[in-house]
């Protein structure tokens, strides 16, 4: 009997417990090829050129990591705009925002290695953080 009221106070103080902690919203990561246009919530996202790829190989030592730079084509509200966006140092802009999302890039796949450098399938990969309002 013991067992029984502890277990129903321990989901009870639980249930009371959870209803305070704020909810985190899970981001959303999308994948936009070289060349392909992908559209989330009326943003159009094109990756159209890369411009640099200078990352160092996963497989070599390096003294400096590199950098990546491409070109992407954002249409957003009738407004056709070019953003020419760097990776470096864990920075991830913000491409678009609308009043229900914003968009950030977040990396450029796949990641070189000395056998890959220069012959990849590059992808684009963008965040979409949904706005909450509170």
């Amino acid at each position: 009997m013991k067992r029984i009221i502890t277990l129903a106070l321990l989901i009870v103080s639980n249930f009371g417990f959870a209803q305070n902690g704020k909810v985190d919203v899970p981001t959303i990561v999308f994948k936009v090829p070289l060349g392909e246009t992908i559209v989330k919530d009326g943003v159009s996202i094109t990756l159209s050129e890369i411009l640099q790829d200078s990352r160092c190989p996963s497989d070599v030592t390096c003294v400096w990591a590199g950098r990546s730079k491409v070109e992407v084509i954002i249409e957003n509200d009738g407004k056709k705009t070019t953003e020419v966006v760097l990776f470096e140092r864990g920075k991830q802009p913000i491409l678009a925002s609308t009043k229900t999302c914003t968009f950030r890039a977040v990396k450029l796949a796949p990641y070189p290695t000395s056998a890959t450098k220069g012959k990849m399938d590059y992808e684009l990969l963008v965040s979409e953080e949904t706005i909450v309002d509170e």
